[in-house]
């Protein structure tokens, strides 16, 4: 199990890094995008537990190549404006990537990844929609998207996912886009594995790749992705993606469980909890850890830390798993995968 720094900044981030290297966490997922990767790597730095000892996550090539127009992390919609400008942008990995070790104060990370798979902003603006719904009305955001359904009954959600994803495949499927789209993720994969070569990474990987998007890899990569992190839970659980990434052989690392747990308050995993004498979040990430995703949860609160890492004294039936593994409704709270085609579709 790792621990999640996203949207933990300054002086917070250093403490909860350091709190949770101290209750046991030896994985910490970071990005450039975070803006938090100076504390992370201070805090690293400050703790007696020897280097070789923590793996270390960033992110990179998070924006579409040379275009800003996009949402979410680039102005304050989600009150997080973007600090990392056009250092972060596809096609210019190997300057991102420098600049992440030199904020980390490291030479090589553990693991590598390219934040998303979106090369133009209107497949990025049509994968980013989802945290306009459940998640931004869960946070408080302004940004929220009300009412959730028109008066006939209908799903206001569904309806605008739709819409903009067929408006980022529509322009995929004009001449020669989809073919420099596949290009621009080549050349991304490129760098990474340039990086790899150049003793910046021990390992590289992807993050919110789709099955497609997976398999398409295999065709192009020199060296397939060691890790694919996404969002992960029991109501977006990926079945087919967990499938193709079992047999490639990529690892999958997903986020998102303390905001499912949050949103849903899901009765049967209640159910589930009580029995083991657990919380909710305990049983979710136990029920991960047995269908073979790494979790990465982030806390800022010491106890939820040590909850969160206590899940390794109690094991789920084949039933409960069953029952946790039934609530999937491929229903992402965060990132919609499906926005982003593979050239073969």
């Amino acid at each position: 199990m790792g621990f999640g720094t996203a949207c933990i900044k300054g002086q917070k981030c250093f403490d909860s890094v350091t709190k949770a290297l101290e209750v046991g966490y030896r994985h910490i997922d970071t990005a450039l995008l975070y803006n938090n990767q100076e504390q992370v790597g201070a805090a690293i730095k400050a703790n007696a537990i020897p280097r070789d000892e923590i793996f270390v996550t960033s992110k990179v090539a998070f924006f579409p190549a040379g275009d800003s127009n996009v949402w979410m992390y680039n102005n304050e919609l989600a009150g997080r404006p973007n600090f990392s400008g056009d250092i972060n942008h596809k096609g210019d990995e190997a300057r991102s990537i420098t600049f992440a070790l030199e904020q980390l104060q490291m030479k090589q990370v553990d693991l590598l990844l390219v934040h998303n798979p979106c090369v133009t902003p209107k497949e990025y603006n049509a994968a980013c929609l989802p945290h306009f719904f459940e998640l931004f009305d869960f946070q408080k955001v302004a940004a929220a998207v009300k009412p959730t359904h028109f008066p006939d009954g209908s799903c206001l959600r569904d309806l605008i996912l739709s819409a903009k994803r067929k408006i980022a495949h529509d322009e995929l499927e004009q001449a020669g886009a989809k073919q420099k789209a596949l290009e621009l993720r080549k050349s991304t994969w490129a760098a990474m594995e340039q990086a790899q070569r150049n003793g910046q990474a021990k390992y590289i990987g992807v993050s919110n790749y789709s099955a497609k998007l997976l398999e398409e890899m295999s065709q192009y990569a020199t060296i397939m992705p060691a890790v694919n992190q996404l969002e992960f839970h029991p109501k977006f659980a990926s079945p087919d993606l967990v499938t193709v990434a079992k047999k490639l052989g990529v690892v999958l690392t997903g986020y998102g469980q303390g905001h499912y747990v949050g949103i849903e308050k899901n009765e049967m995993i209640r159910a589930i909890a009580a029995s083991h004498k657990k919380t909710s979040m305990q049983v979710v990430l136990r029920w991960m850890s047995q269908v073979g995703v790494v979790s990465v949860p982030r806390s800022t609160n010491p106890v939820h830390m040590e909850e969160n890492l206590n899940i390794f004294d109690f094991e789920l039936s084949d039933e409960e798993i069953n029952e946790v593994t039934k609530l999937n409704q491929d229903h992402p709270f965060y990132w919609d995968p499906l926005a982003s085609k593979a050239s073969s579709e």
